[in-house]
């Protein structure tokens, strides 16, 4: 458990220590003591990032929440028992987290992150590197499972169904390492799930027949008219993609983490511009309830935010 040391040790700390001690003991498994919730800095690796409602969630040696876009960071939690890979949060449930871990498998949190407890059974034994909610249905989840493929629950998590295998990149299938539910106007039924690779980005239907990738014409538009060629200058480049992420209000315009920075999309995948250079392999997130909100942070714990849907960006203000 993590504590934070106080320089001095007043009577007011002191008695403030206690009372928050007494409260620490009925919280729930997991979950650091009340005092520890003084604004500081995660000093792990940041492994995963996500907006639950307006609030950011952090994984890094713990669980650590922003109410300001990461300009302010509390402690939450030490986790749900292993380093998480990913997180996920319901679109309609406040508190409601969903993380993939290498070795605890898919843990679920109703508490914004306080207390975990496991939501996979009937998930193979893998590592997990990837998880999402569906947009058009916050019952279907979704999990990449290293060395296997893409795993899909349509009942909250009580049970799973495999959907796809790996897509399949060179003629070599590849794991998984970042996923996005996109609702859309294009494809069979209008419903994408998106995923990262080590080897660029692809999409399927939700139909799950085949994968494209993103840096090929669409294969599945709608109609018989071939697309019009595509410039390669503003593809998405052939390297690891470590996180992809949109609002589901505005789910043409994604965002994708790459070792060059910050990618973005207008048009659904078909077309890219790097829009900000300055973090290596970032994590990523879009604030649900600001579409123009974006978060990107390193390993290293380096938070950039923008309020302007990625054209410009700044170390996150409480402002």
């Amino acid at each position: 458990m993590t504590f934070i040391r106080f320089s001095a040790l007043s009577r007011r700390r002191l008695i403030g220590g206690l009372g928050a001690a007494v409260l620490g003991a009925a919280a729930p498994p997991g979950a650091l003591p009340a005092f520890a919730g003084t604004s500081r800095r995660p000093s792990g690796r940041v492994t995963a990032l996500a907006f639950d409602q307006g609030a950011l969630v952090l994984a890094a040696a713990g669980i650590w929440t922003s109410p300001d876009g990461g300009a302010n960071l509390l402690p939450r939690s030490q986790g749900p028992g292993a380093p998480v890979a990913a997180l996920a949060a319901h679109p309609d449930r406040p508190g409601m987290l969903l993380a993939a871990t290498a070795s605890v498998g898919l843990m679920r949190s109703e508490d914004g992150g306080s207390s975990w407890h496991p939501a996979a059974p009937g998930l193979p034994a893998a590592p997990l590197d990837a998880v999402a909610i569906a947009t058009h249905d916050p019952l279907t989840l979704y999990v990449a499972v290293r060395g296997d493929g893409l795993w899909q629950s349509n009942d909250g998590g009580k049970s799973w169904d495999f959907a796809m295998d790996r897509p399949l990149v060179d003629k070599v299938e590849v794991d998984v390492q970042a996923l996005a539910s996109v609702g859309s106007l294009s494809g069979m039924g209008g419903y994408w799930v998106y995923a990262g690779t080590a080897k660029g980005a692809s999409r399927v239907p939700d139909c799950f027949c085949r994968w494209q990738t993103l840096e090929s014409a669409d294969a599945m538009t709608t109609g018989t008219a071939k697309p019009a060629p595509v410039d390669p200058a503003p593809r998405l480049p052939h390297l690891s993609v470590t996180s992809l992420t949109l609002a589901p209000s505005v789910p043409e315009v994604l965002f994708a983490g790459l070792p060059s920075g910050v990618w973005r999309t207008r048009d659904s995948g078909s077309t890219w511009k790097i829009v900000n250079g300055a973090l290596t392999s970032p994590l990523l997130a879009v604030d649900p309830l600001d579409p123009n909100h974006v978060v990107a942070a390193d390993a290293g714990g380096t938070i950039l935010s923008s309020r302007d849907g990625g054209a410009t960006w700044a170390a996150p203000s409480a402002a």
